[in-house]
């Protein structure tokens, strides 16, 4: 019986409460709706006054151009403009008269019913403004010559000669304007009116608000502020939801309804709901008191049900009776011991994949004790699960690696049999802890040795590849020089070529040793000494030991230097290894001959040198690989050439670039910097 009064002491609670809660909450949710629906409808509808005065305005202004005939006349001509008047007012809904006035403000004409007037001067409000402004002005309420309030749209009068003439009158039909806010706001109980800037009324929906003064009704004070929005404001003494929005020349429209019209749905929907709910609760307290005891009693045995699982590694079965219950408690029961099942499945599950996994595993708790390791930790480290299960990581020092969370990281460990192995320890936060998985990686960090030696082994090919492709241009050069050199031994031993020669022979012996040793130490560890270099002394360097060569094949050089060229710092030997290469490919480029011509300049950022030939230039799909290394587009080529003198000059800080034409021929320049201490200065 205790259980059973705590459970209607509860529910009762819980019924009293959310029930207010949820009907108040309903209710005041219900007037939010409401309010924000009604704001909404008065933005649409304001917006759409809006724009449907500022049409008709504008239609007016258009009216007057036309009665003006300022597009077609250039003179003033007082009975077609009264014409055009009489028939504007028997087409417009909204302007009620026109009138002339000259610059003088004698006024002319009124239509539609005098055609002339004399000595009637009007001095009209606006007349200055529409003079100096030349263009059209919506006024305020004004009076007119018969003393009565009115609002007008004028318009200068001017031709060719831009002289005002006179302005031009529209006299707006205030009854209009009040239909247009009727027709929007009437339907809905609601209310409606314009101001001018001086906050008294053009137009409303109820006529005897007319010509009144607003400006102390606060949506009136924002509007002369030029403000625009929603309010909740008192209106003529009754609470109203309220919208405003300000118009062009200064009008200012402002429409609502009453929040007793606007939320009497609200109320209703009130009234509906206490009833409702009223009979929703005296309906709960006649179940909870007639139909609890069927209830509790059902619970109270599933409840000792529960209890015997929590207690029993094994539960005991229910009474059948209770498991052939068709309604739902019998469900619950039911559900219950699948439950049971399904954990008991998942415990298994997450057994055989802490125990299947490929890695060691443990878990650590808070306090740095073992609490769980799996068969490959027992296989990895000796021992059995249950010894590792209650040791502290302080008392292990060789394990010192689980106490770091989330970490990835290596270390090697010795085993008792003296055997050294690289373990790879990935560490997590756990759940009261730290997870730690261990992969021992010695076979991957054997492998990873093996591989590299076989990248080195490639990378020795390469370099056999480059100091063979690098040593057969200075071989060309020897091969040429030891031959003439031959020659004029024989023919004249004591000729002086022959000096020239045997240094030629010497020069490019050095160079192609200092090819060998960089490439072979295959780091650049051994580095030419940095000099002073002159690209016009060096380029003639290179021409003079391709001179036989030229020669042979009949290629004529041409030259053409800059005067006064800087030095720049550099490595001299790399630098003809640079212009060799280059020269030689343009040479290649031109096997039955043709005109070489080598430019130096001086550019702003630095010194430029340009190789220019008459070969047959390279295929556009094969310009984008002439840096790549081993890429070569003739039979004989390894593709390193351009690889490494692309190379040479990025150590240089300058750049390699070829522009190439088929048929045309190949431009290649090479960019060098200033020294530093120019740029410097």
């Amino acid at each position: 019986m205790k259980i059973t009064r705590k459970y209607l002491l509860v529910v009762i609670l819980i019924l009293i409460f959310p029930t207010l809660t949820i009907h108040q909450v309903i209710v005041r949710y219900s007037e939010r709706v409401m309010q924000k629906n009604i704001i909404e409808n008065n933005e649409i509808m304001a917006e759409l006054i809006v724009n449907r005065m500022n049409s008709e305005i504008n239609d007016v202004v258009s009216q007057l151009q036309l009665v003006a005939g300022v597009s077609d006349q250039h003179s003033l001509n007082l009975p077609t403009m009264y014409a055009r008047a009489k028939q504007a007012i028997s087409k417009s809904t909204i302007i009620q008269s026109l009138y002339f006035l000259d610059p003088d403000r004698r006024m002319k004409f009124e239509a539609p019913f005098r055609p002339e007037i004399q000595d009637v001067i009007f001095d009209y409000p606006k007349f200055d403004h529409v003079q100096w402004s030349y263009t059209y002005v919506v006024s305020g309420i004004i009076s007119n010559v018969r003393a009565e309030k009115t609002v007008t749209v004028a318009i200068p009068v001017f031709y060719d000669d831009r002289r005002i003439v006179g302005v031009l009158v529209a006299e707006l039909s205030r009854n209009f304007l009040s239909n247009i806010l009727r027709s929007t706001s009437e339907s809905r109980e609601g209310f409606s009116f314009i101001i001018d800037d001086e906050g008294r009324v053009i137009a409303s929906t109820e006529e005897a608000d007319w010509n009144l003064d607003f400006a102390n009704e606060p949506i009136v004070r924002l509007l002369l502020n030029g403000d625009s929005g929603s309010i909740q404001e008192s209106y003529r003494g009754t609470r109203s939801v309220m919208t405003y929005q300000t118009m062009r020349e200064n009008w200012g429209l402002a429409l609502g309804v009453p929040e007793q019209v606007a939320f009497a749905p609200v109320q209703t929907l009130s009234k509906a709901l206490t009833l409702s709910f009223s009979l929703i609760f005296a309906l709960i307290i006649f179940l909870i008191l007639f139909g609890g005891r069927q209830l509790l009693i059902p619970v109270l045995k599933l409840t000792k049900f529960a209890q015997r699982i929590q207690s029993e590694k094994a539960p005991t079965p229910l009474p059948e009776a209770f498991m052939t219950r068709k309604d739902e408690i019998g469900e619950l029961i039911r559900a219950l011991m699948e439950m049971n099942d399904r954990v008991v499945d998942s415990h298994r599950f997450l057994h055989d994949i802490i125990e299947g996994i490929p890695y060691a595993l443990v878990t650590v708790n808070e306090q740095g004790v073992i609490t769980r390791v799996n068969r490959n930790w027992v296989e990895l480290f000796g021992s059995s699960g249950k010894e590792w299960e209650g040791k502290k990581v302080t008392d292990l020092p060789e394990f010192g690696f689980l106490v770091s969370p989330n970490e990835d990281m290596e270390t090697s460990w010795t085993d008792g049999q003296g055997v050294t192995r690289i373990l790879k320890v990935v560490t997590a936060p756990f759940y009261d802890g730290v997870l730690a998985v261990i992969q021992d990686i010695s076979q991957i960090r054997m492998m990873e040795s093996h591989f590299k030696q076989s990248e080195q082994l490639a990378i020795i090919g390469q370099i056999t590849t480059g100091i063979a492709h690098e040593l057969k241009n200075p071989l060309a050069v020897l091969a040429s020089s030891s031959q003439l050199l031959i020659e004029e031994m024989e023919r004249e031993p004591d000729s002086e070529w022959v000096p020239t020669l045997v240094q030629d022979i010497d020069g490019e012996i050095r160079r192609m040793s200092l090819i060998v040793n960089e490439f072979l130490t295959m780091a650049r560890t051994k580095q030419d000494q940095t000099v002073n270099v002159r690209l016009d002394d060096l380029v003639d360097r290179v021409l003079h030991l391709l001179r036989i060569k030229f020669n042979e094949v009949g290629i004529a050089v041409h030259k053409e230097y800059a005067s006064d060229i800087p030095m720049i710092e550099g490595k001299a030997n790399k630098l003809v290894q640079v212009f060799l290469n280059l020269l030689v490919n343009s040479m290649e480029a031109m096997p039955d001959g043709g005109a070489l011509h080598v430019r130096i300049g001086i550019g702003e950022s630095g010194i430029w040198v340009e190789i220019v030939d008459e070969g047959q230039g390279i295929m556009e799909e094969h310009q984008q690989w002439l840096f790549n290394p081993f890429f070569s587009t003739k039979e004989s080529g390894n593709g390193l050439g351009l690889s490494i003198a692309r190379d040479i000059m990025a150590e240089h800080g300058g750049s390699l670039e070829i522009n190439s034409e088929r048929n045309k021929g190949t431009a290649v320049r090479c960019r060098f910097p200033f020294r530093q201490k120019e740029e410097t200065a």
